[in-house]
């Protein structure tokens, strides 16, 4: 089994109330789109779309031009919206391009692995 992530992007909104007399600014609302029309194959300066193996290294996806089969496979499947699990069973937390291990669904016997979230040691920067 082999495992590639495609990245997406999704627009987060922030509302921001501005007073205009005293430049006070107050945020009231964020908003992580979910809206599948809003959510897009997220692509390169070059227009290729983004796919990643299980480290998080960048692939080459072009199979014609010997990239990877399996990042191509990845995307033609992630395309299929009906696939997708309900948005209330998306995980949630850091970029998995910077904590891939966070993500690993089972280990070498196919237990789950279950170990308590420590953000802190994940924080960039």
């Amino acid at each position: 089994m082999t495992r590639r992530w495609v990245r997406y992007e999704t627009p987060v909104m922030v509302c921001v109330d501005v007073d205009d007399d005293t430049e006070q600014a107050e945020i009231t609302n964020v908003v992580l789109v979910t809206s599948g029309q809003d959510i897009l194959l997220a692509r390169d300066h070059r227009g290729h779309f983004l796919v990643y193996d299980e480290r998080g290294e960048p692939l080459n996806h072009d199979v014609a031009g010997g990239g990877d089969q399996a990042a191509a496979q990845a995307i033609r499947t992630a395309e299929d919206r009906d696939a997708w699990p309900a948005v209330v069973d998306w995980d949630e937390g850091p970029d998995p391009m910077r904590c891939p291990e966070l993500y690993d669904d089972a280990d070498q016997d196919g237990e789950q692995q279950v170990e308590p979230l420590d953000l802190g040691q994940h924080a960039t920067p």
